[in-house]
């Protein structure tokens, strides 16, 4: 694992870190002040990583399709278009990375939108990861839930 690159799993770990730890506490204030209960930003919060690791999920197997075809026509060898299939899936994770956040999300109110947003961008790093990485929702410490 390469410590220069921005989305390694380590990095990835200490971003969501990072979110859970340092930027949910401010996040929280302003939506106690709006009234938003705790269950209501739990699930807002879930669905948004859900909702981000399932449209991987369905951008990953378009690539594996593209590469099987690839895979059947006289080319490079089975080891190369491997090779060439991880590149793809890590080239989307970079572009993701250097993706302006509030532009994936705009059909969320705009006063949760620096939350979801970041949530949305996170968790398409996550699961761009080779293994995709997932919140552990079930074991979750205190961050997110506290309130």
């Amino acid at each position: 694992e390469s410590m220069n690159n921005p989305v390694s799993k380590t990095r990835l770990t200490e971003m969501y870190d990072n979110l859970k730890l340092l930027q949910w506490p401010k996040v929280k204030d302003q939506l106690k002040s709006r009234k938003m209960n705790p269950k209501e930003a739990k699930d807002l919060i879930q669905k948004t990583f859900g909702n981000a690791s399932d449209e991987m999920k369905r951008r990953r197997q378009q690539i594996e399709k593209m590469f099987q075809q690839s895979e059947s026509s006289s080319g490079p060898t089975p080891q190369k278009v491997k090779e060439y299939r991880q590149l793809t899936v890590q080239n989307l994770q970079m572009a993701l990375f250097h993706t302006n956040k509030e532009e994936l999300l705009k059909e969320v109110k705009e006063d949760l939108r620096p939350l979801t947003s970041e949530c949305y961008w996170l968790s398409c790093l996550m699961a761009l990861n080779n293994p995709p990485l997932q919140p552990d929702w079930k074991n979750h410490v205190p961050g997110f839930d506290s309130w």
